[in-house]
Protein backbone atom coordinates (compact mmCIF):
# COMPACT_ATOMS: atom_id res chain seq x y z
CA UNK A 1 0.00 0.00 0.00
CA UNK A 2 1.34 3.20 -1.00
CA UNK A 3 1.73 5.96 1.87
CA UNK A 4 -0.98 8.35 2.13
CA UNK A 5 -0.43 12.04 0.80
CA UNK A 6 0.63 14.21 3.95
CA UNK A 7 -0.87 17.47 3.83
CA UNK A 8 1.42 20.36 4.94
CA UNK A 9 4.96 21.03 3.96
CA UNK A 10 7.98 18.69 5.83
CA UNK A 11 9.04 22.59 7.47
CA UNK A 12 5.24 22.38 8.84
CA UNK A 13 5.84 18.90 10.28
CA UNK A 14 9.03 19.38 11.59
CA UNK A 15 7.67 22.83 13.36
CA UNK A 16 4.47 20.85 15.11
CA UNK A 17 7.10 17.89 16.28
CA UNK A 18 9.30 20.57 18.22
CA UNK A 19 5.99 22.12 19.78
CA UNK A 20 5.22 18.57 20.95
CA UNK A 21 9.02 17.88 22.21
CA UNK A 22 8.76 21.65 23.68
CA UNK A 23 5.47 20.65 25.20
CA UNK A 24 7.65 17.23 27.16
CA UNK A 25 9.85 19.42 27.48
CA UNK A 26 7.63 21.85 30.00
CA UNK A 27 6.74 18.61 32.18
CA UNK A 28 3.11 18.34 30.49
CA UNK A 29 1.02 15.07 30.82
CA UNK A 30 2.48 12.25 28.29
CA UNK A 31 -0.62 11.30 27.54
CA UNK A 32 -1.70 15.05 26.62
CA UNK A 33 1.03 15.38 24.81
CA UNK A 34 0.12 11.75 22.37
CA UNK A 35 -3.42 12.78 22.33
CA UNK A 36 -2.35 16.05 20.44
CA UNK A 37 0.26 13.77 17.84
CA UNK A 38 -2.57 11.33 17.16
CA UNK A 39 -4.55 13.93 16.36
CA UNK A 40 -2.29 15.68 14.00
CA UNK A 41 -0.02 13.05 12.49
CA UNK A 42 -3.12 10.13 12.23
CA UNK A 43 -3.02 9.92 8.35
CA UNK A 44 1.10 10.16 8.01
CA UNK A 45 2.57 7.11 7.46
CA UNK A 46 5.50 6.10 9.44
CA UNK A 47 8.02 6.88 7.06
CA UNK A 48 6.82 10.00 6.87
CA UNK A 49 7.49 10.22 10.38
CA UNK A 50 11.27 9.07 10.01
CA UNK A 51 11.70 11.27 7.47
CA UNK A 52 10.78 14.50 9.69
CA UNK A 53 12.49 13.30 12.47
CA UNK A 54 15.60 13.10 10.40
CA UNK A 55 14.96 16.40 9.19
CA UNK A 56 15.30 17.86 13.10
CA UNK A 57 18.15 15.69 12.84
CA UNK A 58 19.60 17.54 9.82
CA UNK A 59 18.66 21.25 11.20
CA UNK A 60 20.64 20.70 14.09
CA UNK A 61 18.10 19.93 16.98
CA UNK A 62 20.03 17.50 19.62
CA UNK A 63 19.53 13.88 19.58
CA UNK A 64 18.26 14.05 23.17
CA UNK A 65 15.08 15.89 22.44
CA UNK A 66 14.08 14.09 18.89
CA UNK A 67 14.46 10.77 20.95
CA UNK A 68 11.42 12.11 23.41
CA UNK A 69 9.33 11.67 20.45
CA UNK A 70 10.17 7.80 20.26
CA UNK A 71 7.66 7.35 23.06
CA UNK A 72 4.83 8.82 21.09
CA UNK A 73 5.76 6.53 17.83
CA UNK A 74 3.00 3.63 19.41
CA UNK A 75 0.51 6.08 18.94
CA UNK A 76 0.96 6.55 15.58
CA UNK A 77 -1.52 4.11 14.39
CA UNK A 78 -4.83 5.86 15.14
CA UNK A 79 -4.32 6.54 18.99
CA UNK A 80 -4.81 2.76 19.59
CA UNK A 81 -4.26 1.34 22.97
CA UNK A 82 -1.41 -0.46 23.31
CA UNK A 83 -3.46 -4.04 24.00
CA UNK A 84 -5.48 -3.40 20.67
CA UNK A 85 -2.11 -3.27 18.98
CA UNK A 86 -0.53 -6.50 20.63
CA UNK A 87 -4.07 -8.30 19.93
CA UNK A 88 -4.38 -7.28 16.02
CA UNK A 89 -0.12 -8.33 15.60
CA UNK A 90 -1.00 -11.51 17.39
CA UNK A 91 -3.90 -12.06 15.08
CA UNK A 92 -1.79 -11.01 11.90
CA UNK A 93 0.82 -13.49 13.31
CA UNK A 94 -1.80 -15.84 13.43
CA UNK A 95 -3.51 -15.64 9.99
CA UNK A 96 0.16 -15.13 8.53
CA UNK A 97 -0.25 -12.07 7.67
CA UNK A 98 3.15 -10.10 8.06
CA UNK A 99 5.23 -13.05 7.66
CA UNK A 100 7.11 -11.43 4.40
CA UNK A 101 10.71 -12.89 5.49
CA UNK A 102 11.19 -17.03 5.50
CA UNK A 103 11.82 -19.20 8.58
CA UNK A 104 15.08 -18.14 9.47
CA UNK A 105 15.27 -14.91 8.11
CA UNK A 106 17.28 -12.02 10.45
CA UNK A 107 13.95 -10.26 10.83
CA UNK A 108 12.12 -13.84 11.60
CA UNK A 109 15.06 -14.85 14.30
CA UNK A 110 14.40 -10.91 15.99
CA UNK A 111 11.00 -11.33 15.71
CA UNK A 112 11.07 -14.69 18.20
CA UNK A 113 13.24 -12.62 19.68
CA UNK A 114 10.88 -10.48 20.50
CA UNK A 115 7.83 -12.93 21.21
CA UNK A 116 10.15 -14.43 23.95
CA UNK A 117 11.21 -10.98 25.63
CA UNK A 118 7.60 -9.91 25.80
CA UNK A 119 6.52 -12.72 27.48
CA UNK A 120 9.13 -12.01 30.17
CA UNK A 121 7.95 -8.77 30.18
CA UNK A 122 4.14 -9.67 30.96
CA UNK A 123 5.10 -11.95 33.48
CA UNK A 124 7.30 -9.45 35.11
CA UNK A 125 4.41 -7.02 34.97
CA UNK A 126 1.61 -9.28 36.29
CA UNK A 127 4.39 -9.77 39.12
CA UNK A 128 4.73 -6.34 39.69
CA UNK A 129 1.20 -5.40 40.01
CA UNK A 130 0.05 -8.53 42.19
CA UNK A 131 3.30 -7.32 44.52
CA UNK A 132 5.47 -10.03 43.76
CA UNK A 133 9.05 -8.61 44.38
CA UNK A 134 11.00 -11.76 44.24
CA UNK A 135 9.37 -12.93 40.75
CA UNK A 136 9.90 -9.39 39.58
CA UNK A 137 13.46 -9.30 40.78
CA UNK A 138 14.28 -12.31 38.74
CA UNK A 139 12.95 -11.21 35.80
CA UNK A 140 14.24 -7.96 36.07
CA UNK A 141 17.51 -9.79 36.00
CA UNK A 142 16.87 -11.99 32.91
CA UNK A 143 15.68 -8.61 31.53
CA UNK A 144 19.30 -7.17 31.92
CA UNK A 145 20.23 -9.40 28.85
CA UNK A 146 18.12 -7.07 26.78
CA UNK A 147 21.28 -5.27 25.88
CA UNK A 148 22.83 -8.19 23.86
CA UNK A 149 19.89 -8.39 21.75
CA UNK A 150 19.66 -4.58 20.98
CA UNK A 151 23.53 -5.19 20.42
CA UNK A 152 22.35 -7.15 17.31
CA UNK A 153 19.96 -4.56 15.86
CA UNK A 154 22.45 -1.65 16.55
CA UNK A 155 25.89 -3.62 15.36
CA UNK A 156 24.28 -5.08 12.61
CA UNK A 157 21.57 -3.80 11.14
CA UNK A 158 21.98 0.00 11.79
CA UNK A 159 25.01 0.36 10.17
CA UNK A 160 23.46 -1.44 7.26
CA UNK A 161 20.71 1.45 7.28
CA UNK A 162 23.24 3.86 8.00
CA UNK A 163 24.73 2.97 4.75
CA UNK A 164 21.86 3.65 3.07
CA UNK A 165 21.68 7.34 4.35
CA UNK A 166 18.94 6.81 7.09
CA UNK A 167 20.20 8.01 10.17
CA UNK A 168 17.43 9.11 12.22
CA UNK A 169 15.43 6.11 13.78
CA UNK A 170 18.85 4.87 13.86
CA UNK A 171 20.06 7.33 16.51
CA UNK A 172 16.67 8.01 18.25
CA UNK A 173 16.52 4.63 18.66
CA UNK A 174 19.57 3.86 19.92
CA UNK A 175 19.63 6.95 22.01
CA UNK A 176 16.54 5.09 23.82
CA UNK A 177 18.14 1.39 23.95
CA UNK A 178 20.83 3.20 26.24
CA UNK A 179 17.97 4.32 28.85
CA UNK A 180 16.50 1.07 28.57
CA UNK A 181 19.40 -0.67 29.66
CA UNK A 182 20.98 1.75 32.30
CA UNK A 183 17.17 1.89 34.23
CA UNK A 184 16.66 -2.43 33.93
CA UNK A 185 20.44 -2.84 35.52
CA UNK A 186 19.68 -0.32 37.98
CA UNK A 187 16.38 -1.57 38.69
CA UNK A 188 17.87 -5.68 38.55
CA UNK A 189 20.38 -4.32 41.46
CA UNK A 190 18.19 -2.48 43.78
CA UNK A 191 14.52 -3.60 43.67
CA UNK A 192 13.84 -5.55 47.00
CA UNK A 193 11.01 -5.82 49.53
CA UNK A 194 12.06 -2.28 51.15
CA UNK A 195 12.50 -0.37 48.31
CA UNK A 196 9.30 -1.71 46.04
CA UNK A 197 7.09 0.64 46.90
CA UNK A 198 9.25 3.75 45.98
CA UNK A 199 10.89 1.80 42.70
CA UNK A 200 7.38 0.22 41.54
CA UNK A 201 7.06 3.19 39.60
CA UNK A 202 10.14 3.19 37.71
CA UNK A 203 9.95 -0.33 36.87
CA UNK A 204 6.67 0.15 35.54
CA UNK A 205 7.64 2.51 33.03
CA UNK A 206 10.73 0.71 31.50
CA UNK A 207 8.86 -2.00 31.45
CA UNK A 208 6.15 -0.38 29.47
CA UNK A 209 9.39 1.19 27.38
CA UNK A 210 10.59 -2.00 26.36
CA UNK A 211 7.12 -3.48 25.21
CA UNK A 212 6.99 -0.04 22.78
CA UNK A 213 10.43 -0.91 21.85
CA UNK A 214 9.16 -4.02 20.02
CA UNK A 215 6.07 -2.44 18.85
CA UNK A 216 8.58 0.23 17.63
CA UNK A 217 10.91 -2.12 15.90
CA UNK A 218 8.31 -4.77 14.17
CA UNK A 219 6.20 -1.32 12.88
CA UNK A 220 9.28 1.12 11.92
CA UNK A 221 12.30 -0.52 12.07
CA UNK A 222 12.13 -4.10 10.48
CA UNK A 223 9.98 -2.81 7.42
CA UNK A 224 12.45 -0.07 6.72
CA UNK A 225 15.72 -2.36 6.71
CA UNK A 226 13.28 -4.74 4.66
CA UNK A 227 13.27 -1.99 2.23
CA UNK A 228 16.48 -0.71 2.03
CA UNK A 229 18.86 -3.66 2.66
CA UNK A 230 20.35 -5.64 0.00
CA UNK A 231 20.24 -9.69 -0.47
CA UNK A 232 24.30 -9.16 0.56
CA UNK A 233 23.42 -7.05 3.44
CA UNK A 234 20.88 -9.48 4.51
CA UNK A 235 23.04 -12.44 3.97
CA UNK A 236 26.11 -10.67 6.30
CA UNK A 237 23.59 -10.49 8.57
CA UNK A 238 22.56 -13.77 8.61
CA UNK A 239 25.95 -14.94 9.00
CA UNK A 240 26.90 -12.53 11.78
CA UNK A 241 23.53 -13.06 13.92
CA UNK A 242 25.28 -16.14 15.98
CA UNK A 243 28.29 -14.50 16.98
CA UNK A 244 26.18 -12.93 19.87
CA UNK A 245 23.94 -16.24 20.67
CA UNK A 246 20.60 -16.31 21.59
CA UNK A 247 19.01 -14.07 23.62
CA UNK A 248 15.59 -15.11 25.04
CA UNK A 249 15.26 -18.16 22.68
CA UNK A 250 17.00 -21.30 22.94
CA UNK A 251 17.00 -21.69 18.97
CA UNK A 252 15.84 -20.67 15.90
CA UNK A 253 15.73 -22.66 12.29
CA UNK A 254 18.31 -22.00 9.83
CA UNK A 255 17.34 -19.71 6.97
CA UNK A 256 17.55 -22.48 3.92
CA UNK A 257 18.29 -19.96 1.46
CA UNK A 258 20.74 -18.06 3.45
CA UNK A 259 23.00 -21.37 3.85
CA UNK A 260 22.86 -22.22 0.26
CA UNK A 261 23.86 -18.43 -0.62
CA UNK A 262 26.72 -18.44 1.82
CA UNK A 263 27.95 -21.85 1.49
CA UNK A 264 28.52 -20.69 -2.56
CA UNK A 265 30.66 -17.99 -1.72
CA UNK A 266 32.83 -20.01 0.90
CA UNK A 267 33.59 -21.69 -2.40
CA UNK A 268 34.47 -18.45 -4.43
CA UNK A 269 38.33 -18.62 -4.32
CA UNK A 270 39.18 -14.76 -2.27
CA UNK A 271 41.19 -12.50 -3.73
CA UNK A 272 44.63 -12.20 -1.58
CA UNK A 273 45.65 -8.99 -3.12
CA UNK A 274 43.61 -6.09 -4.26
CA UNK A 275 44.33 -2.62 -5.70
CA UNK A 276 47.73 -3.11 -3.25
CA UNK A 277 45.39 -4.41 -0.19
CA UNK A 278 46.30 -7.74 1.13
CA UNK A 279 42.75 -9.23 2.00
CA UNK A 280 41.88 -11.07 5.19
CA UNK A 281 37.87 -12.68 5.91
CA UNK A 282 37.82 -9.46 8.78
CA UNK A 283 38.82 -7.08 6.20
CA UNK A 284 41.71 -5.35 4.23
CA UNK A 285 44.86 -3.92 5.08
CA UNK A 286 47.76 -2.39 3.22
CA UNK A 287 51.52 -2.96 4.26
CA UNK A 288 52.21 -0.35 6.16
CA UNK A 289 48.95 -0.88 8.34
CA UNK A 290 49.88 -4.59 8.64
CA UNK A 291 53.20 -3.74 10.19
CA UNK A 292 52.29 -0.93 11.78
CA UNK A 293 49.50 -2.98 13.68
CA UNK A 294 51.82 -5.52 14.64
CA UNK A 295 53.83 -3.06 16.14
CA UNK A 296 51.19 -2.31 18.72
CA UNK A 297 50.24 -5.97 19.36
CA UNK A 298 51.38 -6.60 23.26
CA UNK A 299 52.47 -9.92 21.98
CA UNK A 300 55.86 -11.33 20.22
CA UNK A 301 54.38 -13.88 17.41
CA UNK A 302 56.79 -16.32 15.84
CA UNK A 303 55.34 -18.38 12.58
CA UNK A 304 56.90 -21.87 11.79
CA UNK A 305 55.52 -23.21 8.30
CA UNK A 306 54.39 -27.03 7.46
CA UNK A 307 58.57 -28.00 6.95
CA UNK A 308 59.20 -26.20 10.41
CA UNK A 309 60.87 -23.43 8.55
CA UNK A 310 60.74 -20.28 10.63
CA UNK A 311 59.42 -17.84 8.33
CA UNK A 312 58.07 -14.93 10.35
CA UNK A 313 58.46 -13.51 13.83
CA UNK A 314 57.45 -9.73 15.82
CA UNK A 315 59.26 -9.34 18.57
CA UNK A 316 57.99 -5.71 20.01
CA UNK A 317 57.99 -7.15 23.91
CA UNK A 318 61.75 -8.69 23.64
CA UNK A 319 60.35 -11.39 26.03
CA UNK A 320 62.95 -13.57 23.99
CA UNK A 321 65.94 -13.29 21.47
CA UNK A 322 64.57 -13.29 18.01
CA UNK A 323 67.66 -12.68 15.85
CA UNK A 324 66.72 -12.00 12.38
CA UNK A 325 69.27 -14.69 11.28
CA UNK A 326 67.05 -17.20 12.84
CA UNK A 327 64.54 -16.81 10.01
CA UNK A 328 64.03 -19.03 6.91
CA UNK A 329 66.05 -21.74 8.76
CA UNK A 330 65.19 -24.87 10.06
CA UNK A 331 63.28 -24.25 14.59
CA UNK A 332 65.62 -27.02 15.05
CA UNK A 333 68.65 -25.24 14.65
CA UNK A 334 67.31 -22.40 16.96
CA UNK A 335 66.49 -25.03 20.06
CA UNK A 336 69.39 -26.57 22.46
CA UNK A 337 69.48 -30.46 22.19
CA UNK A 338 68.13 -30.93 25.16
CA UNK A 339 64.43 -29.21 24.01
CA UNK A 340 64.70 -30.13 20.38
CA UNK A 341 62.97 -33.89 21.05
CA UNK A 342 60.16 -31.71 22.85
CA UNK A 343 59.63 -29.30 20.19
CA UNK A 344 59.53 -32.06 17.51
CA UNK A 345 56.85 -33.87 19.30
CA UNK A 346 54.66 -30.89 19.83
CA UNK A 347 54.90 -30.10 15.92
CA UNK A 348 54.29 -33.64 14.90
CA UNK A 349 51.35 -33.66 17.46
CA UNK A 350 50.44 -30.74 15.45
CA UNK A 351 50.50 -32.39 12.19
CA UNK A 352 48.87 -35.29 12.84
CA UNK A 353 45.77 -33.56 14.82
CA UNK A 354 46.37 -34.94 18.22
CA UNK A 355 46.54 -31.41 19.82
CA UNK A 356 46.10 -27.71 18.62
CA UNK A 357 46.90 -26.46 21.41
CA UNK A 358 49.79 -25.92 24.70
CA UNK A 359 50.04 -23.33 27.02
CA UNK A 360 53.04 -22.61 29.49
CA UNK A 361 53.76 -20.55 31.93
CA UNK A 362 57.03 -19.05 34.03
CA UNK A 363 57.07 -20.37 37.27
CA UNK A 364 58.54 -16.45 38.32
CA UNK A 365 55.29 -14.90 39.91
CA UNK A 366 56.96 -11.88 40.13
CA UNK A 367 57.94 -11.85 36.32
CA UNK A 368 54.88 -14.07 34.83
CA UNK A 369 55.09 -14.87 31.01
CA UNK A 370 52.69 -16.67 29.63
CA UNK A 371 53.57 -18.53 25.81
CA UNK A 372 51.23 -20.20 23.59
CA UNK A 373 51.79 -22.46 21.21
CA UNK A 374 48.74 -23.04 18.57
CA UNK A 375 48.44 -25.17 15.18
CA UNK A 376 47.70 -22.43 12.53
CA UNK A 377 44.89 -24.42 9.98
CA UNK A 378 43.19 -23.16 6.76
CA UNK A 379 39.08 -23.30 6.58
CA UNK A 380 39.50 -27.13 5.61
CA UNK A 381 41.85 -28.13 8.60
CA UNK A 382 45.04 -28.69 6.38
CA UNK A 383 48.26 -28.21 8.42
CA UNK A 384 50.03 -24.70 7.59
CA UNK A 385 52.44 -24.46 10.76
CA UNK A 386 52.47 -23.13 14.25
CA UNK A 387 52.76 -20.18 15.75
CA UNK A 388 54.12 -19.07 19.28
CA UNK A 389 52.67 -16.38 21.26
CA UNK A 390 54.67 -15.02 23.84
CA UNK A 391 53.50 -12.20 26.81
CA UNK A 392 54.65 -10.70 29.78
CA UNK A 393 52.25 -10.21 32.48
CA UNK A 394 54.64 -8.48 34.80
CA UNK A 395 52.88 -4.88 34.13
CA UNK A 396 49.44 -6.54 34.27
CA UNK A 397 49.85 -8.46 37.57
CA UNK A 398 51.04 -5.57 39.27
CA UNK A 399 47.90 -3.15 37.81
CA UNK A 400 45.56 -6.38 39.15
CA UNK A 401 47.82 -6.11 42.97
CA UNK A 402 47.29 -2.32 43.09
CA UNK A 403 43.52 -2.38 42.37
CA UNK A 404 43.52 -4.85 45.08
CA UNK A 405 45.42 -3.68 48.07
CA UNK A 406 48.16 -6.04 47.47
CA UNK A 407 52.28 -5.39 47.88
Amino acid sequence: MDPIPVSGSGEDRNTKLKTLIQRLNQGEDLESVRADFVRDFESVSVHDIVKAEQGLIDDGLPMQEVQKLCDLHSALFHGKTEAELWAEEEQNAANGAGNNVPEGHPVDVLRRENKALLKIIDHALSALNAGQVSALSDDLKTLRRIGVLYSKKESILMPMLLHHGITGPNNVMWGVDDEIKAEVARLAQTISADTFSSEKTAAEAVLNRMKEMIYKEENIFFPLCLEHLTRDEWLDAYRDLPEMGFVFIDSAPNWTEGDLALAARSETIPETMTDGLLCFPGGKLNMAQLNGLFRVLPIDITFIDEEDINRFFTNEGKVFSRPLSALDRSTYECHPERVKPMVKQLLDDFKSGARDYMEVWTPNDDHPVRVIYAAVRDEKGKYLGAAELVEDFTAVKARFDEKAGRK
